[in-house]
């Protein structure tokens, strides 16, 4: 399960257009939630279909994912509630950027939107969707 919180932050890359911060203090909005997937979807904003997933993908909608105010990251099963893997998170360059440091992987990743409800990273796609080069991840609270 840890290889499933890897693949959703290798999923996470630097989109080509501007990003949009709504929310007037994003850390605080960011680590308010739990996180979960709600879709995958192309740059146009146009849902992805189960069948241009592959299971790795499919297996990230099973995951709650937690960003702490002392910047600790975790993925959480939905179901047994297990933590299945933990890092650092930081939002940096003025909120565009979340760095996430998580064991085995670092990377920077631009933020798209953040607000109470919703958060959106885009991804550039590494073939485990049929899709094109960028893929969005739209996250929102968990109930």
């Amino acid at each position: 399960m840890k290889n499933l919180l890897l693949i959703g932050i290798v999923f996470f890359a630097f989109s080509c257009k501007k990003s949009e911060i709504t929310a007037t203090e994003p850390t605080k909005v960011l680590s308010a939630n739990f996180w979960k997937l709600d879709r995958f979807s192309d740059i146009e904003g146009k849902t992805l279909s189960q069948n241009q997933l592959n299971s790795q993908a499919q297996a990230l909608f099973g995951l709650d994912y937690e960003f702490r105010n002392d910047n600790v990251t975790r993925a959480k099963d939905r179901i047994t509630k297990q933590i299945l893997n933990a890092g650092t998170w930081y939002l940096i360059s003025d909120n565009q950027i979340l760095d996430i440091d998580i064991l085995g992987f670092k990377g920077q990743f631009k933020v798209v939107e953040i607000s109470k409800t919703k958060l959106v990273l885009q991804a550039e796609n590494n073939k485990m969707i049929s899709a094109g080069q960028f893929v969005n991840m739209e996250f929102v609270p968990t109930l």
